[in-house]
């Protein structure tokens, strides 16, 4: 690939004249990939890879199917890894792995052809595609690879890590146990604590014992402060190996739109949860050969039912608040809830 190669042609406006200046806009060449390539062939770095997760622990949970599908079918390539969460990628074999949650373990990027897992919407890509607006597992692909995956390789593959006492103990009573993540993050996607203690509650009433998980990231991403009378309380409490072992070996989880349902993908659990942001489906997994294995979305309505969704909008569409009234319209009845459940145990 030569410099002329990327040259920008001609544009041309609907009515077949030549493009005024004034129509044309300047990017930053590094979020162009034929520019990125073009560099790499040039510096020899064309088969020398570095991917990079970012994000939250489910964006990068939903990243595991791109990364295994290139570690597979980019077979002459030289394929590495830079992770804060490196343990829940321990099950693939990659040239160089690097945790940077410490910066001593940092790469030196320019070494490689970095390829970003996912990135912020400053990133030209989230003019053509949106991660709210795109399959959780589709985006990273589209991101690193241009693609989205096979249907078949769409499923998430997470370490089998040995279960510790602390998880053992939790799921001692696996069938009569429900591992449930009241998330917090945006408004949008944090129900009510009332909302929550009432479903604990209806829980416990039909028998269930409540394992409550999540963890405190900042002051916008943590948990609910629920009421955790009568359960076994985790919260804080597990490693990133734990997490994902307790969510793997689970019968049953209950959610909102977090990570846990992401993990839990990659087990047997049944999985429930409440769209409140993103439609349903773009949560949803390809699970034992089926789309949507043992999981169910108890949402009652969901703001793609109320707001715009036309891409030709003179102000953008904001997610982070739902509508006036809303929330309370999607929350489903937290005995529904909790007869469905018992309906499973049988």
């Amino acid at each position: 690939m030569s410099k002329t190669d990327l040259m920008p042609t001609p544009r041309i406006n609907p009515l077949g004249h030549m493009a005024e200046s004034k129509d044309v806009i300047q990017v930053p060449a590094h979020m162009i990939p034929a520019f990125n390539v073009w560099k790499a062939f040039e510096e020899g770095k064309n088969r020398k890879f570095l991917i990079n997760t970012w994000g939250g622990l489910g964006d990068q949970i939903c990243s595991e199917p791109a990364i295994r599908y290139a570690l597979k079918n980019f077979n002459k390539c030289e394929i590495s890894l830079a992770s804060r969460t490196p343990s829940i990628f321990s099950h693939l074999s990659f040239k160089e792995t690097f945790d940077t949650r410490e910066p001593e373990n940092f790469p030196v990027w320019n070494d490689y052809l970095v390829f970003q897992t996912i990135v912020n919407p400053d990133y030209l890509i989230w003019q053509f595609a949106s991660h709210m607006l795109t399959h959780c597992v589709d985006f990273p692909a589209l991101c690193m690879w241009r693609a989205t995956l096979p249907i078949a390789d769409k499923e998430i593959i997470l370490p089998d890590f040995e279960m510790t006492e602390q998880v053992r103990s939790a799921l001692n009573e696996k069938e009569k146990t429900i591992v449930l993540h009241p998330g917090r993050h945006w408004p949008s996607k944090t129900f009510p604590e009332s909302w929550w203690n009432s479903q604990i509650k209806a829980f416990q009433d039909r028998g269930f014992k409540i394992c409550l998980i999540g963890a405190k990231v900042d002051e916008n991403v943590g948990y609910a402060d629920v009421d955790a009378t009568g359960c076994i309380d985790l919260r804080d409490k597990l490693s990133i190996p734990e997490y994902v072992s307790i969510l793997k070996n689970c019968a049953y989880l209950f959610s909102n739109d977090s990570s846990p349902i992401h993990a839990a993908a990659a087990g047997d659990a049944f999985i429930g949860f409440v769209a409140s942001v993103k439609h349903p489906d773009y949560i949803t997994h390809w699970r034992k050969g089926q789309w949507g294995y043992k999981t169910k979305s108890f949402e009652l309505d969901g703001p793609w039912n109320h707001i715009d969704q036309n891409p030709v909008q003179k102000n953008e569409v904001k997610i982070e608040k739902l509508p006036d009234g809303l929330m309370e319209k999607l929350l489903p009845n937290p005995e529904d809830v909790a007869a469905f459940y018992a309906g499973l145990r049988g």
